[in-house]
């Protein structure tokens, strides 16, 4: 089962990595510093995707858990944190794209990738920092 998990985000990581390269290889006009960021947020968070996935599948070939305890609680409260921020960030999005003349789209695409940079970001902390248990 986790293998079938670990190649179905490559694809995915292949997949959003091909539909940004068709994305900058079809537009005719020179590209905005707005598009720059997003799809430098897209980057990042396909090249996490592909890292973890690259050593959840060296973990594997090891055999080693490809998840542990640990991992599980960090992915746990790295999503707390982020869902809870995330309410921040669109109600941040709400207030600077208030504007009538642009498309639905952008601010929801910002609000997405915001969230999953939300999570990368807490993950990372959190596994550098460690968990903060109350049994010690």
């Amino acid at each position: 089962m986790n293998k079938i998990k670990l190649m179905l985000v490559f694809i995915l990581a292949g997949l959003v990595s091909f539909s940004v390269g068709l994305w900058f290889y079809s537009t005719k006009t020179s590209l905005d510093t707005s598009e720059y960021i997003i799809a430098t947020f897209v980057i990042i968070i396909v090249i996490f995707s592909v890292v973890v996935g690259l050593k959840k599948l060296k973990d594997m070939r090891k055999g080693y858990p490809s998840d542990d305890e640990l991992s599980e609680k960090i992915k746990q409260k790295a999503a707390a944190n982020s869902f809870l921020y995330s309410f921040y960030l669109w109600l941040g999005i709400m207030l600077f794209f208030d504007d009538e003349s642009l498309r639905t789209s952008i601010p929801v695409g910002a609000g997405i990738l915001g969230m999953g940079i939300l999570f990368i970001g807490f993950w990372i902390y959190y596994s550098r920092i460690g968990l903060d248990t109350k049994n010690q």
